[in-house]
């Protein structure tokens, strides 16, 4: 899950509970981003999705 530092619609608090709910999530700030993420800070969000994506187990 990524939250947004500066989003007020879904507040970093939220964000954290909700990812707290679903066994095995990740969580991230991004900072200096509010509730657009992807668009106000692609290369946050990229580097998000890489790191997750290199994280999982390599397919059989």
């Amino acid at each position: 899950m990524l939250a947004g530092e500066e989003d007020s619609q879904f507040p970093v608090h939220v964000v954290r509970k909700m990812a707290d709910a679903i066994e095995g999530s990740t969580f991230r700030v991004l900072q200096h981003t509010a509730h657009l993420a992807a668009r106000e800070n692609p290369e946050g969000v990229n580097a998000e999705i890489d790191a997750f994506l290199a994280a999982l187990p390599a397919a059989a």
